[in-house]
């Protein structure tokens, strides 16, 4: 009997925690399921455009137009590609311990609109560029580079975008999956179509920002390059938001990043305190998972 109490306790516990966007119990026929799930997926096709949009061609802008050095223009879009990875973590501990994955899908998506536009300005805007550089001065290295206010609009657009992406990236597919219940075995079985298709954006996202985008970056305009990506996400953060009252929503039940650092500040606090005489004394030594060693106490 207590195994099953607890047992529909549990599942009390979850379904409370799936609420539509009035904060009442989903109901499962007006909310989830594809048509939610299909109006998040337009937020990771966007997102893969933009960013391969941008990136794949990006060194060539910065050498081409902006005359920087080969080996800077490399270093640029490393570093640009790195901190938007690396900002995942970021996006995925917000969504984790307070706004949820839908709030963080919003915001970021909008962090990329506006990453993307600037981007678009500072392509389009001829104050932004240095002045075109003839044959003769490349070869001479006479070309004038980017200065100090052209780098920085540059700067603050591509880690406006890294910001956005990484937020995007860390919870868009997790967002996507809350839209099916995994104790039914249909919903289940959607779910598994819902992560091929997911992966299919993306393969179709990079597919069109490689063919088309870099082609109309080359042979049309930078600002026409960027503009499409800049209107694809502004699009797709208004079909999310438009969606709002189909999706399903669980409440955040806080990060592992949280816990892990309460438990770096508690050992560096304790410090200076004496070790327990005996192993024994310990907490949770009875209920450990690993077996207690004389190493790295």
């Amino acid at each position: 009997m207590v195994l099953v109490s607890s047992h529909g306790e549990k599942n009390g516990a979850n379904e409370e925690a799936v609420v539509d966007f009035r904060g009442n119990p989903v109901d499962k026929s007006k909310t989830g399921g594809w048509l939610a799930a299909g109006l998040i997926l337009g937020t990771e096709l966007s997102e893969r455009i933009c960013v391969m949009g941008i990136s794949m061609n990006l060194v060539t802008y910065l050498v081409g137009d902006l005359h920087l050095p080969s080996a800077k223009s490399a270093t640029i879009v490393t570093n640009f590609m790195g901190t938007l990875n690396l900002l995942g973590l970021l996006g995925g501990f917000l969504a984790d311990a307070k706004l949820g994955r839908y709030l963080t899908v919003a915001i970021f998506a909008s962090i990329t609109a506006v990453g993307v536009t600037l981007l678009t300005l500072a392509a389009s805007i001829p104050s932004m560029i240095p002045p075109p550089c003839s044959d003769y001065r490349r070869q001479h290295h006479e070309c004038i580079v980017a200065n100090g206010r052209q780098l920085a609009m540059l700067y603050a657009a591509l880690y406006t975008i890294a910001l956005g992406g990484g937020g995007i990236k860390s919870n868009v597919s997790g967002f996507g999956s809350d839209q099916f219940d995994s104790s039914d075995p249909k919903e289940e079985k959607a779910m598994v179509f819902f992560f091929n298709r997911f992966y299919f954006a993306i393969s179709i996202g990079s597919l069109f920002a490689v063919i088309v985008l870099v082609y109309v970056q080359d042979n049309v305009g930078r600002g026409w390059g960027y503009g499409i990506s800049a209107g694809t996400m502004g699009i797709a953060v208004a079909v999310l938001l438009c969606g709002t009252r189909w999706y399903r929503f669980k409440k955040p039940q806080g990060s592992p990043l949280t816990v892990i650092w309460r438990v770096l500040l508690l050992a560096w606090k304790k410090r200076t305190q004496p070790y327990p005489s005996h192993p024994s004394l310990l907490n949770e030594y009875h209920n450990a998972k690993v077996p207690h060693t004389e190493r790295f106490k």
